[in-house]
């Protein structure tokens, strides 16, 4: 039987971590609602939700977003955007600043699509992975792109 349920609590994801990896070490996937602002404009908090799956430390890429675990106990979901021999490094797409060098160990899950409301989108697809390249060449100057918006949208 299926009961409605109207009372939606928040939960610090970190608290929630333990039973999530466990899932995903399980081979499943978890939905998860974006919190921050690190990866807008890819990722919205409040709007976008992920679906996190496990991930092959050979199988990480430059663009793909990841869900890490930092040396300092807090997990963060943001995109590699360099891969050096047993290392990577990470960026939040609306960071100029980069993070690493980080280890595979500390990969928990990748995001293998988006929730946008009520639109799927695969982060496999080619217009999902163009963009995100296009973005990654950007770093640079993210800082002057953000600053024009806020200009343009005050």
């Amino acid at each position: 039987m299926c009961e409605i349920v109207s009372d939606i609590r928040r939960v610090k994801s970190s608290a929630l971590m333990p039973a999530i990896g466990e899932i995903i070490a399980g081979g499943g996937r978890v939905r998860l609602t974006v919190t921050g602002s690190s990866m807008y404009p890819f990722l919205r908090q409040g709007v976008d939700s992920v679906i996190l799956a496990a991930v092959e430390p050979t199988a990480l890429k430059r663009g793909s977003i990841v869900l890490v675990l930092r040396d300092n106990g807090q997990y963060v979901l943001h995109r590699i955007i360099r891969h050096k021999r047993q290392c990577f490094y990470l960026n939040g797409d609306a960071q100029q600043q980069i993070e690493g060098p980080l280890l595979p160990e500390q990969v928990v899950a990748v995001v293998t699509s988006v929730w946008r409301r009520d639109r799927h989108i695969d982060c496999r697809g080619l217009w999902w992975r163009a963009l995100s390249a296009l973005w990654g060449l950007a770093l640079p100057v993210r800082g002057y792109i953000f600053a024009a918006y806020r200009w343009l949208s005050s």
